[in-house]
């Protein structure tokens, strides 16, 4: 480097350091040499001093702007995901459906004689079956339908009845039947599907969601006959969960809107079980849909009342344009509720479990704690225990449960449904319990097929069906019976009934 000095030129150095307080800059000063010292180099002229000191300004508040943006949306979530929507009926209904809730109750698990009562799974199956014309289509988690499948066991007739229909109906060859489910493992081989196939009675496909997303399974259970009339709930196809779990579902026939807005995601799976697909960035326009809170289809039921209506999917990749997510939607519901929020599931976590680090995933826990505390709603969990309940459930339970005792008109209550167990129902594996995955509010009916931890909701498959009410409904003028109050009733009879129990508060106050 040089600087001019006169008519010189002068050899000089520059250096970086730090001083002392007190430093003589005529040290090691050479002849020909002059040390210039520089606390920092900045630019020659000053214009360009101000010009970077603006762009890293600039750069810094660009930053604190999307670092909060990021934070707004993990911290106030409820900003983004409440979707308030219009009660109101604009135009006619869309198609006239039959809807009625579908339960499978355990053998022995009884009720008082006066208690609701709904379709069998089984029959709600059966039906299916028998009135399919040109197709039918099944996502499924897995499947083992005969006995020999599990355990040899007199209850298992009701699914090797089921299995049997689905052969001969395939073989007919009439009915088309196309069944989408998870990637068979040692643990869930499969052997129905497989045997199916061989015979020629079904295509089957499966969905690796080891390779698509890392991780994850296909947790769906629905079917959708001749695309207008489908059956979604929680019963796997399996036997068990016809006479040894406890299921609910919805079963809605002539509803060919629902029924191809369903097949959308079907079509979904379908294309993603091939050994080359890739998750498309953005889904093609044949799998977009219409219909979400913004745009509900318009349902008249059982010709007595009409009924918002729309299906919600996850995980997001799988999720295409118009699709509501699974976990939006149930946000969503929470944060519309005006008076109190009923959910029956089999688990609830409020993490991502199923990963080697667990982490922390709190949208449903603070979304109940903000109705509760802000809203003032009432909320009740009915949580499902059984031999393969992690009792690490409970910590996060309580900490819910303890919120009631914050303040006056926080009402947070849990309690455990327990489904009993005979010396030889003990010995049926994975039996005995409550399978349950739905919420009813004040104002909406959801049934899904996800249990509600963070992973069901992040990368794997499943979907629900949301069922608003309408101002009509909401009004209750005529005074009908709806979905969503008999969702209610169900609730109702399991919340009040002998199978259930307190969850236990621990004293967590330090003395």
């Amino acid at each position: 480097m040089f600087h001019k000095h006169g008519n010189e030129n002068i050899k000089t150095k520059s250096v970086y350091i730090n001083l002392p307080e007190k430093h003589d800059l005529n040290l090691n000063k050479n002849n020909d040499e002059e040390v210039v010292v520089y606390w920092y180099r900045l630019p020659k002229f000053k214009s360009i001093y101000l010009l970077y000191l603006l762009l890293l300004l600039l750069a810094i508040f660009t930053m604190c702007l999307l670092f909060n943006s990021y934070l707004m949306k993990l911290l106030k979530f409820e900003n983004i995901l409440k979707l308030d929507y219009d009660y109101t009926v604009k135009s006619g209904a869309v198609d006239q459906c039959q809807m009625q809730l579908v339960e499978s109750i355990p053998i022995h698990l009884n009720f008082t004689e006066n208690s609701p009562s709904f379709m069998s799974s089984y029959d709600a199956w059966k039906l299916l079956l028998n009135i399919s014309e040109s197709s039918l289509d099944i996502g499924s988690f897995y499947w083992t339908l005969r006995g020999v499948d599990v355990i040899e066991d007199p209850t298992a007739a009701e699914g090797e009845d089921i299995f049997q229909s689905l052969m001969d109906v395939g073989l007919e060859g009439k009915v088309k039947i196309r069944i989408a489910q998870s990637m068979p493992t040692y643990k869930e081989p499969d052997h129905d599907t497989q045997l199916l196939q061989e015979k020629g009675a079904a295509e089957i496909r499966s969905l690796d969601f080891e390779r698509l997303l890392g991780g994850g399974v296909l947790h769906t259970k629905f079917w959708i006959s001749d695309k207008k009339h489908i059956y979604l709930g929680s019963a796997n196809m399996d036997w068990r969960s016809l006479t040894q779990v406890k299921e609910l579902g919805i079963l809605a026939m002539n509803c060919p809107t629902l029924a191809r807005d369903l097949s959308k995601i079907f079509e979904e799976y379908w294309v993603l079980s091939r050994n080359d697909s890739v998750i498309p960035q953005n889904w093609p326009s044949k799998y977009h849909t219409n219909y979400n809170f913004q745009n509900p289809m318009i349902l008249n039921v059982n010709n007595k009342y009409n009924q918002f209506a729309l299906l919600s999917s996850s995980p997001p990749p799988l999720t295409a344009k118009g699709r509501v997510d699974d976990i939006k939607a149930i946000l969503n519901i929470i944060s519309n509720a005006k008076e109190f929020v009923n959910i029956a599931v089999m688990d609830y976590y409020p993490l991502i479990i199923y990963r080697a680090n667990k982490t922390y995933w709190p949208y449903i826990d603070d979304a109940l704690k903000e109705a509760a505390i802000n809203r003032r709603i009432k909320i009740k969990m009915l949580i499902s225990w059984w031999r393969y309940s992690n009792p690490s459930e409970d910590f996060f339970l309580r900490s819910l449960q303890a919120i009631s005792t914050s303040m006056p008109g926080v009402d947070i209550q849990i309690k455990r449904f327990v489904v009993p167990a005979d010396e030889h129902e003990f010995l049926i594996p994975y039996g005995r319990v409550n399978h349950n995955k739905y919420m009813v509010t004040d104002n909406t009916a959801y049934i899904g097929t996800s249990n509600w931890s963070g992973d069901y909701f992040t990368d794997t498959a499943g979907v629900g069906l949301v069922l608003p009410d309408t101002v009509e409904v909401a009004n209750n003028a005529n005074r009908t019976n709806t979905i969503r109050q008999d969702l209610l009733s169900v609730f109702e009879r399991d919340w009040n009934s002998p199978y259930t129990r307190d969850l236990e508060v621990e004293d967590v106050v330090a003395n």
